[in-house]
């Protein structure tokens, strides 16, 4: 009944309102267009339109009759606005269920499958890994006892502040040979036979020429210098590189294509000028190794034999 009430109020209020502000405006544009557009377009023109013409034009005293009827009738619809929006809130909370009031007789609860028989473990317990320490002490030397070291070195240790001598490592002794292992038979040997010299080889007895192992650099060749005798002159030094085609490089612009820098360059072996990046060569072999525009004035780095060349732009 609350919803009802509330909407019928309210659309009467809207219809009146509606039909008075439409009989003000035809009404001030009866009076004068300035009127009519002022009361169209300006808030609250109107109104000003209806008090100043209260006395004089019927249809502007009827205009704001009416639209304050309207006004007066969406107020009275406010009351029954606040039961309405009670209802449609406990309505909400009924449809909207607690979940502790939800019954769980229904729900399904999965149950574990009697098929499957648990698994009796004899052992349960995994044996233990062998520890490092016995792992390490089966194949390295073992450590002296530090008991026994401290009473070696006080008994024979005077001064407490000496030096320590810390005993040389253990020699390990190879095994003897096999006894079935053949013993090599040397010239002296007894038993041996007497060996023939090889052809081309000194006779036993005589001092074999004296020959240069390999890897061993030979004698020099230069008798040595007599006292007060002036050194021979050193040869000249090789000629320095030098980068005479990239100081021949004319650049004359640089610009900036898709966020990539482009210098516009005219070596002496091209007849015309071209577009060039970072690490593109010349006609001449030279490279463009970068381009600076960080100044005010573009800087193009050239490289040659090694040499970098900064040409600016414009520059002879």
């Amino acid at each position: 009944m609350g919803a009802v009430a509330f909407l019928l109020l309210f659309l009467v209020g809207v219809l009146l309102a509606t039909v008075g502000g439409l009989i003000g405006i035809i009404d001030a544009f009866r009076v004068n267009a300035v009127w009519g557009l002022l009361s169209l377009f300006i808030p609250f023109a109107l109104l000003v339109f209806c008090i100043k013409f209260w006395n004089q034009r019927k249809w502007a005293r009827n205009s704001l009759i009416a639209t304050l009827a309207g006004l007066a009738s969406m107020l009275a619809a406010l009351p029954f606005l606040g039961p309405v929006i009670q209802e449609q809130i406990a309505r909400q909370q009924e449809d909207a269920l607690p979940m502790e009031d939800v019954p769980l007789d229904d729900v399904p609860i999965p149950l574990p499958d009697a098929t499957i028989d648990d698994e009796e473990f004899a052992e349960p317990l995994v044996p233990a890994a062998p520890q490092l320490a016995a792992i390490a002490r089966a194949d390295l030397i073992q450590s002296t006892d530090p008991d026994e070291r401290v009473q070696q070195v006080t008994s024979s240790r005077t001064d407490p502040f000496a030096t320590v001598a810390v005993p040389p490592p253990p020699q390990v002794t190879p095994p003897p040979p096999a006894p079935d292992t053949p013993t090599a038979v040397g010239p002296g040997a007894p038993g041996a036979a007497p060996q023939q010299p090889a052809p081309g080889a000194p006779a036993p007895g005589t001092t074999p020429p004296t020959a240069t192992a390999p890897g061993t650099p030979a004698p020099p060749a230069t008798p040595p210098r007599a006292p007060g005798e002036a050194a021979p002159p050193l040869a000249p030094l090789p000629d320095l590189p030098t980068a005479t085609l990239a100081q021949e490089v004319t650049v004359t612009g640089v610009i900036n294509i898709g966020g990539e820098n482009f210098a516009i360059v005219q070596s002496p072996d091209e007849g015309t000028s071209r577009y060039v990046r970072v690490g593109q060569r010349l006609a001449n072999g030279v490279l463009v190794k970068r381009i600076d525009t960080r100044g005010s004035d573009p800087v193009v780095v050239l490289e040659e034999n090694g040499i970098e060349v900064s040409r600016p732009v414009g520059a002879a």
